[in-house]
């Protein structure tokens, strides 16, 4: 097995307290009874420039342009203060758990590709590939950052049923194949992999769905230290949320995975990101 790299050492501030085939839950938890806000937007800040210009851009950055490419790569984002229903710190921690915690690789960056600012991309929140042990996945991610969990699942489910309708993945698949960058390994396989003729049958052997749903969670009116009690509701209710998503889930044979982080105010969470990526517009 592939050993497990973490290029953006996220394991200090976000725990994986649930890793299991369909579920995966992230606790970032408490430092003197309070919430760890800020180090968990340093490591979403550290996410910034990859998910703005992909994977094969960002790595060749000199670090003579570091700031120069930093402050882009911020306004690249957004560049608006209306950002209370913007979804991207949603995608930002979408690319940050598959790459820190499932080993993959970004396939493509949606958003280096969009020409109109502020304006959000549509299509699949995350493209990553991954190979293990020979078997290569195809990750087609979607996010939410919503105020109440369960309204998140049910957005979530309400994608799977839209994006994976033929016509909509077709032409997504048209967009990304077109866009794979020339240094990625294999690249031919993975074009292939997206033709249009290719059977949906085969294509689906071949993908996995991460659900990334960041929320604000009711077990933070309670709880102000890492506990045993904490621990206990912060499985309860993850598994819980698990369960009305497997409920209401439609039958198919996608590789899906529900990965949650429950955090205590996602507005709180939101101004205070945009409050950092303002600042980084401005370095």
């Amino acid at each position: 097995m592939k050993a497990m790299t973490r290029p953006f050492k996220s394991e200090p501030v976000i725990d994986e307290r649930i890793s299991e085939a369909t579920l995966r839950a992230y606790n970032v938890g408490f430092d003197q009874n309070k919430f760890r806000l800020q180090p968990l937007l340093d490591i979403v800040m550290d996410v910034v420039p990859e998910f703005a210009f992909g994977y094969y851009e960002a790595k060749n950055i000199p670090y003579t342009a570091i700031v120069n490419k930093l402050r882009e790569a911020a306004k690249t984002i957004y560049t608006t203060d209306k950002y209370k229903r913007r979804g991207e710190f949603g995608e930002i921690v979408l690319h940050l758990l598959l790459r820190d915690f499932c080993n993959t690789t970004p396939l493509v960056s949606k958003i280096y590709f969009k020409d109109t600012n502020n304006v959000a991309v549509h299509g699949f929140d995350g493209v990553h590939i991954s190979v293990e042990d020979n078997v290569k996945k195809l990750w087609l991610g979607e996010s939410k950052f919503y105020g109440n969990g369960m309204e998140g699942i049910n957005a979530l489910l309400k994608d799977v049923k839209e994006h994976f309708e033929e016509d909509y993945l077709r032409a997504e698949f048209n967009l990304i194949s077109r866009r794979i960058h020339n240094e990625t390994p294999e690249s031919e396989y993975w074009k292939q992999l997206m033709h249009r003729h290719k059977r949906l049958d085969e294509i689906f052997q071949s993908v996995c769905i991460p659900l990334v749903c960041t929320y604000t969670s009711d077990i933070f009116k309670s709880y102000t230290d890492q506990t045993k009690e904490y621990l206990e509701a912060f499985e309860k209710e993850c598994r819980g949320l698990k369960a009305e998503f497997d409920k209401k889930n439609i039958h198919t044979n996608l590789e899906i995975i529900l990965m949650l982080l429950p955090v205590p105010n996602k507005d709180e969470l939101n101004t205070e990101f945009h409050k950092r990526l303002s600042s980084a517009q401005n370095i």
